[in-house]
């Protein structure tokens, strides 16, 4: 009984090595992990170019500048040290901006680009052949993306393609838009024009509420500038006229009172901009 157990188990060992010695030729690279919530981060801001490690020396080296420049201006270390730390969150900062800024532009130009399928669709032509022409004649913000969603088409197929420009785009109404076309060339039918026409009437009025948001929060933001830079402006000026009156803060106990007043400051800033931010539309699909 133990020969005939252990040939089988032989087989099946020299059988699981050829099937892991196949696999390893077929394909001998290991599988690439997804991009962390930095690069995420930077290719919704439309920096795909821009890796993490170059965002994390930008970041450093701005921390750096806003230290030299605290030293410079106040010559207190331990507001220096604060305005570095302070100092490596503006790249950041300037990145979801720029991710806000982005998406806003990104959604307008894909209500007026589900607009343009639709009727291109209703004309008789293809879903296809209406995301080539919105290669060459859709929104400006997104001919590039349509262009290389034609040639994945091309390539692996419309779902597949759909499914690449739904990760760079990483917008919930794409999402959606991106679905119903999936289930349309998965699918067939006639049910992608009523589909597409509620989709962009629902977009667009959604963003007219967002514009009128970003509106009332542009104002906000401006006024907790203003709230902020008042202080520090009043410091440096106060700092240059008169460096004896602030003499009490050259001390320690005097640069820690410093410190915690502007740490307060940048507290309540970024509580400013936390109230006054716009919701944005979750992505229910991933």
């Amino acid at each position: 009984m133990e020969r005939p157990l252990i040939t089988l188990l032989l087989a099946l060992s020299f059988g699981a090595g050829l099937g892991l010695l196949y696999g390893g030729l077929v394909d001998p690279r290991p599988p690439r992990p997804g991009p962390g919530p930095v690069a995420r981060l930077l290719a919704r801001a439309g920096l795909a170019d821009v890796s993490p490690r170059e965002f994390v020396l930008v970041s450093t080296l701005a921390g750096l500048a806003a230290a030299v420049a605290a030293q410079v201006a106040l010559g207190w270390t331990a507001v220096s040290v604060l305005a570095g730390v302070l100092g490596t969150a503006v790249p950041l900062g300037y990145y979801l901006r720029r991710q806000e800024v982005r998406r806003a532009r990104v959604q307008a130009a894909l209500v007026d680009a589900l607009a343009q399928l639709r009727d291109t669709v209703r004309a008789g032509l293809s879903v296809e052949e209406g995301v080539a022409a919105l290669a060459r004649s859709g929104p400006q913000a997104l001919r590039a993306e349509f262009a290389r969603l034609a040639q994945d088409a091309r390539l692996d197929g419309f779902a597949a393609g759909l499914g690449r420009m739904r990760e760079r785009l990483a917008d919930p109404v794409f999402d959606m838009a991106a679905v119903a076309l999936q289930t349309n060339d998965r699918l067939g039918g006639r049910q992608v024009v009523p589909v597409l026409d509620r989709l962009a009437q629902a977009s667009r009025g959604e963003l007219r509420v967002q514009e009128e948001l970003r509106a009332y929060r542009a104002r906000t933001v401006l006024s907790a500038r203003v709230v902020a830079a008042v202080p520090v402006v009043l410091l440096v000026a106060i700092r240059w006229i008169n460096p004896e009156y602030l003499a009490v803060f050259d001390a320690p106990a005097g640069q820690a009172v410093l410190a915690l007043c502007a740490a307060s400051v940048a507290v309540g800033y970024g509580a400013m901009l936390w109230t006054a931010r716009t919701p944005g539309q979750p992505r229910v699909l991933r």
